[in-house]
């Protein structure tokens, strides 16, 4: 069934205009015969075209949700016609340098570098249903309209949080979000916190990776990060902000913009920028989603203290360390298995999990939680993809990298020649009526066929294991 945008019509009209707008006017009247409670059995030659494109639904409730959904709110959004988009990227505008010649000399080529990336699409969904009891009672407001809002709202809070943490490695369902698309990246724009909070660096931090940036050649303009570290960047411009005040009299409501030593300023807070709602830390993991699909808990996870030459265990960080691992899929989280007897690491050791699955429902990787040094409670450290070797097993090594327990904060160029990134769309918000079975019901389906583009991730950096009021303390 296709769709037709109605709502993209509208305006005054003069002239030739006015048949055009009066057979818009009959294809709208026509689009509208036969609503969701018609009875199609009695319709000649099928039934009339359903508008079912949302969009409009989609910019309203994310406007009224803009401090929740800041990135959907503003991202470009492209449509695409293939369920797995190819675009070329640039990666080089050619070498700037040795481009002199002498008189009537000839010139060497200075070729653009060009790469071909794919963006797969991928599928959100919600079933929504009302029932004939709803339809005919008089309620505050329109049952299937208030349902309908409700599946957007669903549906654009399920996009937004991917934006951020979805890993299509570990849930193949998932787009790539900012944070799995920097870490994939080349050569990654990531400085590592190491358990240090923003006040331990105090505001040169910002200034390092706007350096950073700025040498790959974007220019960061914002930041996002989640809630509990708004406090902390608060901190960082008290004065500031009691200077504001003061100068203009009235109560400041949002953080600073700091200009950094490189050039580019950087918001902080506002409709695009500052703490996210879906922008999430990593904390205490607990079994959810849908009990009948989610996996089970591994059947066995076993541990062994090994050397490796890129060991992150140093020096302070000698002790001994707890391990959890829960399953996951794209229906939800297992329960956690925690190995029985802590681990005592040594500086420049690792550990090796070996991980068995119960493959009885599939499950598509792992999240492994790990306490600080010589700590009992395990907080979520990495979520790794389910790569069994030729025993079925999983092995992971942890070198300490990834530190569990930390926060992060994601720098953000919005577009230099060509747009940084962009958010694809198959099918925009879109409902699906479904045909009433035994129940007394209207189902529909509320869609949205997306994938989030990081286009040039050089230009967006990253601050990773930052200690976050409730985290785990390290070091």
């Amino acid at each position: 069934m296709g769709y037709f945008d109605a709502g993209a019509q509208g305006g005054a009209t003069t002239g030739s205009n006015a048949v055009e707008a009066q057979q818009i006017e009959q294809l709208n009247k026509a689009l509208t015969t036969g609503n969701y409670e018609t009875d199609s059995a009695i319709m000649v030659n099928g039934r009339a075209m359903i508008p079912e494109n949302l969009e409009a639904t989609m910019m309203n409730v994310v406007a009224a949700l803009k401090e929740d959904c800041k990135i959907l709110n503003s991202v470009k959004k492209v449509p695409v016609r293939s369920t797995v988009h190819e675009l070329n990227r640039r990666t080089s505008f050619g070498n700037f340098k040795w481009n002199t010649v002498p008189e009537g000399g000839a010139s060497n080529d200075t070729d653009q570098a060009i790469e071909r990336v794919i963006f797969p699409q991928k599928y959100i969904q919600t079933r929504r249903s009302v029932t004939k009891q709803m339809e005919a009672a008089e309620t505050f407001e329109d049952a299937y309209t208030s349902e309908k809002l409700a599946g957007t709202e669903v549906a654009c809070q399920s996009a937004e949080y991917q934006i951020f943490h979805g890993n299509s490695d570990v849930i193949p369902t998932e787009y790539d979000g900012f944070l799995a698309a920097i870490e994939k990246s080349k050569n990654p724009n990531i400085k590592d916190a190491r358990g240090n909070s923003l006040g331990h660096f105090g505001e040169g931090l910002f200034d390092d990776v706007a350096q950073q940036i700025w040498d790959r050649g974007g220019s960061v303009n914002k930041a996002l990060f989640p809630s509990v570290l708004a406090r902390d960047v608060k901190e960082l411009f008290t004065d500031r902000i009691r200077m504001a005040v003061k100068d203009n009299r009235a109560t400041f409501d949002q953080l600073p913009d700091y200009p950094t030593a490189i050039g580019p300023t950087i918001t902080f807070s506002g409709e695009e920028a500052g703490a996210d709602k879906f922008y999430q830390v990593k904390g205490a993991v607990k079994a959810e989603g849908i009990a009948s699909e989610r996996p089970r808990q591994p059947i066995s996870v076993s541990a062994a203290v090994i050397s490796v030459g890129e060991s992150q265990f140093g020096e302070g960080d000698e002790g001994d360390y707890s391990y959890t691992v829960h399953s996951i899929n794209r229906a939800g989280i297992s329960e956690g298995l925690r190995i029985a007897t802590p681990i005592t690491v040594g500086r420049g050791a690792a550990v090796r999990l070996t991980i068995k699955p119960d493959n009885a429902i599939p499950t598509t990787g792992f999240v492994i939680c790990r306490t600080a040094k010589d700590g009992d409670t395990a907080m979520e450290m990495v979520q790794i993809p389910n790569s069994p070797n030729v025993g079925g097993d999983t092995v992971f090594e942890d070198t300490n990298k990834d530190l569990p327990g930390t926060a992060s904060m994601l720098f953000l160029t919005n577009a230099r020649v060509t747009p940084v990134f962009t958010f694809g769309q198959l099918l925009p918000l879109s409902t699906f009526p479904l045909y009433p079975t035994a129940k007394a019901e209207t189902p529909f389906l509320i869609l949205l066929y997306a994938s989030l583009e990081v286009r040039a991730p050089e230009f967006c950096g990253l601050v990773k294991n930052l200690s976050y009021r409730g985290g785990l303390r390290h070091g």
